[in-house]
């Protein structure tokens, strides 16, 4: 049951990217109270969190629905997953999570806790295909309260990360948080193989 906790959450924790995501965090609220980038901070958490649970329990069906089977998904999970993991590496250029007008609406915003800072830098596209991916493979009955035992676990590392975020930022550094970017970039691009490596037996 913690492996299967842990494999679930661990992907995720990599695809929000808090550490990653906290300068974002930072920029959007420099000009706002701390009461008040905490406030932000829990929105945008609960948000995604619940962004999450819902593709995560519905995911299933929604696959179904336009009938993609698994090994589709996998391997179009995995070449997702493998584009943010170039991302993070700085491979190839940023902008799979948002766009350089979502980033300057952003800064101007009063409110940004919702957009862009949930969705899309939080729960993005990659995230929510960890969640599907995550609900299609499961088949203990267990399952669902491990999902939203992840996705809930996963969502307060960020609440936390962005609550002392000045602090863990002045600690790391801009080198620091590149350099933690890019070693989850790159165990990132190893779970990317491995769901393509598994949708390709599945299919041969």
């Amino acid at each position: 049951m913690v492996q299967t906790f842990l494999t679930s959450l661990i992907p995720l924790v990599i695809i929000m990217d808090p550490v990653g995501n906290l300068p974002f965090f930072l920029l959007f609220t420099e000009n706002h109270p701390p009461s008040e980038r905490r406030r932000m901070a829990a929105l945008a958490s609960f948000t995604a969190c619940t962004i999450l649970i819902f593709f995560g329990l519905t995911g299933d069906w929604i696959l179904k629905y336009f009938g993609v089977s698994l090994p589709a998904f996998q391997l179009a999970g995995g070449f997702v997953f493998f584009l943010y993991s170039l991302q993070m590496l700085h491979l190839i250029p940023s902008g799979l999570k948002t766009s350089l007008e979502e980033e300057q609406e952003g800064v101007e915003r009063e409110n940004v806790a919702l957009v862009p800072l949930a969705t899309p830098l939080l729960a993005g596209p990659g995230a929510i295909t960890t969640v599907i991916s995550w609900r299609q493979t499961a088949e203990d009955p267990l399952s669902i309260p491990l999902l939203i035992g992840a996705v809930t676990a996963a969502c307060g590392l960020v609440f936390l990360t962005f609550l002392f975020g000045q602090q863990i930022s002045r600690f790391l550094g801009m080198r620091g948080i590149r350099l933690i970017t890019r070693l989850m970039g790159l165990l990132l691009a190893v779970i990317a193989v491995q769901f393509m490596v598994d949708g390709l037996r599945q299919i041969l």
